[in-house]
C-alpha cells in the first residue's frame, strides 16, 4: 500500500470517526423528541398517533428500555381498546425488550402483566406482578392487580392479603406515561369499574 493511500485511508476513518460522533447527539435529540411527541398523542388517547412517534424514537435509540416500555404501553391500550390479540402480542414484546434492556425496571414488569392478561395469560400475568412487586415493593397497584388475578383462582385469602399490603403503600409516583388527561380517564374508569371487587376483598 502507497503512503498516498495511507493518507487517504486515514483521512476517511478519522473524517467517519468524527461524523458518527457528531450525529449521535442529534440522533439522539430526534428519539427524545419523537418520545416527547409521542407522550403528547398517548396522553390524549390517540394510540395510533403515540406508536407512530415512539416506533421512530426506537428505530434511533434502540436501547432505551424507557421508550420500548412506552411503545407497549400505546400497543396494549390499543389491543385492549380494539379487542385486539395482535396488538396486545406485539405489546409484550415491546414490554420484554425493555427488560432485557432493564432486567430491574419493575413498571415494565407491571405493565408486562397487563399485556399477558389482554392476551389471557393469567398464569403468566401473576408471575409478573410478582416479579415487578419483588423489585419494587412500594407498587402499590401491582398488589391490587395481583389480588384480583388470585380471587379469579378462588384463591381468597391469598387476594385479602395483597389488597390490605396494598392499602398499606402510598400513592405510586407518577411516570411521564401517566400524564395526559384521556390516560388518566381512562386508568381511573379502569380502577372505578374494580372497586367494588377490591372492597369485597376488604371486607
Amino acid at each position: 500500500m502507497t503512503g498516498e493511500i495511507k493518507r487517504s485511508l486515514l483521512v476517511f476513518i478519522v473524517g467517519a470517526a468524527v461524523v458518527s460522533l457528531w450525529t449521535m447527539p442529534c440522533l439522539a435529540q430526534n428519539a427524545q423528541t419523537y418520545y416527547q411527541q409521542g407522550l403528547e398523542a398517548y396522553g390524549a388517547g390517540d394510540w395510533n398517533l403515540a406508536i407512530q412517534h415512539w416506533s421512530a424514537a426506537t428505530s434511533l435509540d434502540q436501547k432505551s428500555a424507557k421508550i420500548h416500555k412506552a411503545l407497549g404501553l400505546a400497543y396494549h391500550w390499543k389491543g385492549v381498546g380494539e379487542k385486539g390479540k395482535e396488538s396486545c402480542r406485539i405489546a409484550l414484546e415491546e414490554f420484554q425488550k425493555a427488560v432485557s434492556l432493564d432486567p430491574q425496571y419493575a413498571k415494565a414488569y407491571d405493565d408486562m402483566a397487563g399485556a399477558y392478561e389482554c392476551l389471557g395469560d393469567n398464569d403468566k400475568a401473576i408471575q409478573s406482578y410478582e416479579k415487578a412487586i419483588a423489585l419494587d415493593p412500594k407498587l402499590k397497584n401491582s398488589y391490587y392487580s395481583l389480588a384480583l388475578l388470585y380471587k379469579q383462582r378462588n384463591e381468597i385469602a391469598k387476594a385479602r392479603q395483597l389488597v390490605k399490603q396494598g392499602d398499606a403503600l402510598p400513592e405510586e409516583a407518577q411516570e411521564d406515561t401517566d400524564e395526559g388527561w384521556y390516560i388518566k380517564f381512562m386508568t381511573y374508569l379502569a380502577w372505578k369499574s374494580l372497586r367494588p371487587t377490591l372492597d369485597e376483598l376488604r371486607q
